[in-house]
């Protein structure tokens, strides 16, 4: 059986928290299918969490089990036992196991049993479990209700037990998850193999270099371009940036902020001198408005004020040195409605708001 240990303790704990064994633990009688001999087909007696039996078949086992035929036949002490101990069983499970197991109950697999009747099938080499637990497993990883997490699990599952069907589909629909930060905040895959996670990335970069870059996906796609290092994509969405700077129809606030906060955010210089002109031009308490303005540096707003500040230097020294048709005669302007008009010629002139 493939895998390693501690990844099946993943997926243990990811199927049945230990809050569901708690009622186990406090002395409660077991009152399932098995916790009885019926005196009838009853052979044999598992001892399982210490003093926990459950009372089996013999001859069923042996029939839907080589492991258990073998264990049975051989000469393994277990033979002429009439109790056998299972020390790293738990009763749950192997009560979900027998439940599908017992040709008088087949309980049907669901996503309550599937991970620990998968995991005991595989054990005791019961092909038919396997198989009904592996359609099941495909037909939740076909589905259109599957969260990432529950993707992401199933290909950790695949890879435990070699379901090479199950591998392909979950690969496929993790492979399509856009942001590699969403994979990252689940700890299950984590313990995918490394060559698993490799293939993702790698899978990931090439879907990257068929995206077309529009106003629209511009930002996301810059963050998929840094996360997986792709530097002639990275100068794509830059010069696309930058190219929407340039256009007669300026980014609107919020807009530019977040060109400013990407320019700031990937290290882009030219995008970040042609965001920082258009910033200056804009009136700062409206920069400030932005949600996104509080991500962008300290230094890259010190930029921006500073810059704006000597424009406006600039722009009052012209204003002391014109004069309205009406205040020529003055050496101040004493019509005010004159200084006004000409203050918003001299900002509209420069690209500015006043």
């Amino acid at each position: 059986m493939s895998g390693n240990r501690s990844s099946r303790a993943v997926i243990r704990l990811v199927r049945r928290p230990q809050s569901e064994k708690s009622a186990s633990n406090l002395g409660v009688d077991d009152k399932g299918p098995f916790s009885a001999p019926d005196g009838i087909t009853t052979s044999i007696t598992f001892v399982v969490e210490g003093d926990r039996v459950l009372h089996v078949s013999k001859e069923v086992l042996a029939l839907m089990s080589p492991v258990f035929r073998r264990m049975f036949e051989s000469d393994f002490r277990e033979r002429d036992a009439n109790t056998i101990p299972l020390p790293d069983k738990t009763y749950d499970d192997m009560v979900d196991f027998l439940s599908c197991l017992y040709p008088n109950i087949l309980k049907p697999i669901s996503d309550e049993n599937v991970f620990s009747v998968l995991g005991l099938a595989e054990e005791y080499q019961v092909d038919l479990l396997r198989e009904k637990c592996l359609t099941h497993l495909l037909n939740k990883c076909n589905g259109d209700e599957a969260s990432h997490k529950e993707l992401v699990l199933l290909l950790l599952t695949s890879e435990l037990y070699t379901l090479p069907s199950l591998y392909e589909a979950a690969f496929e629909r993790v492979s399509k998850v856009q942001q590699c930060c969403e994979l990252n905040e689940i700890p299950e895959f984590f313990s995918l193999s490394s060559d698993t996670r490799n293939k993702l990335l790698y899978r990931k970069s090439l879907a990257l270099e068929d995206l077309k870059i529009s106003d629209e996906n511009v930002h996301k796609v810059l963050q998929l371009a840094s996360e997986f290092k792709q530097g002639d994509l990275i100068q794509k969405c830059e010069d696309h940036l930058v190219a929407r700077c340039k256009k007669s129809e300026k980014p609107l606030v919020h807009g530019l902020v977040t060109i400013l906060n990407a320019a700031d955010k990937y290290n882009l210089p030219r995008l970040r001198e042609e965001s920082i002109e258009l910033a200056i031009k804009r009136k700062s308490f409206d920069l400030e408005q932005s949600p996104v303005f509080a991500n962008v540096s300290h230094e890259m707003k010190l930029k921006i004020y500073s810059k704006r500040l000597k424009m406006f230097e600039m722009l009052f020294g012209r204003l002391s040195k014109l004069r309205c048709h009406c205040c020529r005669k003055h050496s101040d302007y004493n019509c005010k409605i004159c200084f006004i008009a000409v203050t918003k010629e001299v900002f509209a002139n420069a690209g500015m708001l006043f």
